[in-house]
């Protein structure tokens, strides 16, 4: 990387600061990419600052990064007129043209991000934007290498499992800096999140109800119509949400995936449902539709006699299509988190404490082993694995009763 005077034209690619007359410029030539230096600075002379870095996707993402860096210095007036601070080490320039050993946690993280935004879905784009980068910000670690520093203020500032979580991405953006030589050396977060645990790790038991909890789980919202004050029925009814929690309990599904559910998602005459995906809330409000499961697969679960006549019974004369087959009392895709902390904690609560509408799926495959069916069967209609099964179902239920065949 060396200062030089403008001997040809060269190609602009990005202007930084824009607003302000005289910004800096990241530009092309000879196939290299340039700093453009505001003549000002240098009493009306032209300069550019080579960055030593062909002309490639990536490269420009390094480029692009440098050149703000010293725009800031600029609009701060503490540009270092000497380029000494905007150089890289001699000797790692020597050793790898394209390594960037002044990276920071932040940016390789965003340039991470930024590979994989296009595979990603919208709800996981928004959990790396909402969750994971902040955490990286308030840590105030700069470089991507200190490691140990970085677990140890996440557990100091956040949950174990939040920690896990946080370490496992950062795992994988470091390993990716590696590949795409952003990075240098061993990778220092290599099986550190594996040391941490999350909480369902640590209770890992399902927490499914008895048939006798499960019926009074339905006659709740059957019968709900308000809360009584002495005198009237008043507030709001949950009855309406009787179609939803049976559903839960006759499939297994997942809650977003039954929220989503539309009637075209009903194949033959009431013979499968398809689960492609649901609607989850993202932390800023908004709805979104995702495409496949959890696991990333689109399965068809066959309907037996009850739910063949359950799914007839409630459909309306005038239902399209794409209108969803359980919504919200105004219309609209049910709120999984409204509905959590308000229909399900006031009737569910004084049945069986400490549940979710989650339990609704550890009954249903609670119920499919007791009546001997495969767990990879299981597995299949609720898109988990047999190991799930046997290590999370299998180990607290009573099977003394089962006899080999």
């Amino acid at each position: 990387m060396h200062l030089v005077f403008n001997l040809m034209p060269w190609r602009i690619i990005q202007t930084e600061n824009r607003k302000k007359a005289g910004g800096c410029t990241l530009a092309v030539q000879r196939d290299r990419l340039l700093i453009v230096f505001p003549r000002r600075l240098f009493n009306g002379k032209q300069k550019t600052l080579s960055l030593g870095l062909v002309d490639t996707q990536n490269n420009r993402d390094i480029a692009t990064h440098r050149l703000k860096m010293i725009q800031q210095d600029i609009d701060l007036e503490q540009f270092d007129f000497t380029l000494e601070r905007y150089k890289p080490k001699k000797d790692i320039q020597d050793h790898i043209e394209n390594k960037y050993p002044e990276i920071t946690l932040l940016f390789l993280w965003s340039i991470y991000f930024k590979y994989k935004k296009p595979m990603l879905k919208e709800s996981t784009i928004n959990y790396y934007e909402t969750s994971i980068a902040p955490y990286l910000k308030n840590s105030g670690i700069q470089s991507p290498y200190k490691a140990l520093e970085l677990r140890e203020w996440l557990l100091v500032n956040t949950s174990e499992s939040m920690a896990k979580r946080v370490l496992t991405y950062v795992n994988a953006a470091f390993k990716w800096g590696l590949q795409h030589n952003f990075v240098q050396g061993n990778n220092p977060y290599e099986g550190m999140p594996n040391e941490l645990r999350h909480k369902f790790q640590e209770e890992a038991k399902p927490n499914a109800f008895t048939a006798i909890e499960k019926q009074a789980v339905l006659d709740a919202f059957a019968n709900h119509k308000g809360n009584f004050n002495g005198y009237k029925l008043t507030g709001r009814t949950y009855q309406h949400y009787f179609n939803f929690v049976k559903f839960l309990f006759l499939t297994g599904c997942r809650p977003n995936e039954a929220v989503g559910l539309q009637w075209g998602d009903i194949l033959g005459d009431f013979e499968r449902v398809k689960f492609d995906g649901g609607i989850v809330q993202l932390t800023t409000g908004k709805k979104v539709r995702t495409q496949k499961s959890k696991t990333n697969k689109v399965r068809e679960f066959p309907c037996n006699e009850e739910l063949r006549n359950f799914l007839r019974t409630i459909k309306n004369i005038d239902s399209t299509l794409d209108s969803l087959i359980f919504p919200s009392p105004t219309g609209k895709s049910i709120n999984y988190g409204n509905f959590s902390s308000n229909a399900w904690s006031k009737l569910v609560d004084p049945i069986k404490t400490d549940t979710t509408p989650y339990s609704c799926r550890d009954t249903f495959i609670t119920e499919q082993i007791l009546k001997g069916v495969n767990p990879a069967i299981i597995g299949k209609w609720c898109d988990t694995s047999t190991q799930t099964i046997e290590k999370h179902y299998f180990d607290i239920l009573n099977l003394n009763h089962v006899l080999p065949q």
